[in-house]
């Protein structure tokens, strides 16, 4: 899906999410969906990556909370996939396991919103969060990760303050190192050198 696909199924969304008595849903999205949306990529994704939720708190102030589908949302999202023939987890909590291990700081007050009809806002990942979200996940899995990285083109003082939270969320030697080795291969290896 490109970014009017992602416009297309997340309209629906909010049709088939009224359908079901579920108002004012807010997504966080990350991944290719995010990229796609902003206009930093080009490449198509074949799903969207939501990590949390956005949630009225105490003294109508909104935080975030973990990602987890109920029921309504399950069925609201099925029903847009028979209907555009899209595989069942076209919308899914893949990454909601980050929010447990934390996210950069600042990072709620980066997200830039978009509303799909009625009862859907998204809220996507910001350039700068994407580079610290892909870094980590290239560590683990290069290919379209690391594509990604280098079709954001991060500045050295972005990739290193990215790098330097990578190291937050996996302390061993054996991540280090392999963090160190995709510096390089992005033309940052003085960086990698210098962390501490």
């Amino acid at each position: 899906m490109d970014a009017g696909d992602i416009n297309t199924y997340l309209t629906a969304l909010s049709e088939q999410l009224e359908l079901q008595g579920k108002r004012d849903v807010a997504l966080v999205v990350c991944g290719g969906a995010a990229l796609s949306v902003l206009g930093l990529s080009q490449r198509t994704t074949r799903d969207i990556d939501t990590i949390a939720f956005m949630v009225a708190s105490q003294a109508n102030r909104q935080s975030l909370v973990k990602a987890e589908f109920d029921d309504k949302f399950e069925r609201a999202a099925a029903a847009v996939a028979r209907d555009y023939g899209l595989p069942e987890d076209w919308i899914n909590c893949g990454p909601a396991d980050q929010f447990d291990t934390g996210l950069p700081d600042g990072f709620q007050d980066r997200l830039i919103s978009a509303r799909y009809g009625e009862n859907l806002v998204v809220h996507y990942c910001s350039r700068t969060d994407l580079i610290h979200l892909k870094l980590y996940a290239a560590v683990d899995v290069r290919g379209r990760h690391l594509d990604d990285l280098k079709g954001m083109n991060p500045e050295p003082g972005e990739i290193e303050e990215a790098a330097r939270w990578c190291l937050l969320q996996d302390v061993s030697e054996p991540f280090r190192e392999l963090l160190e080795s995709i510096l390089e291969e992005l033309g940052y290896g003085d960086i990698g050198k210098g962390l501490p």
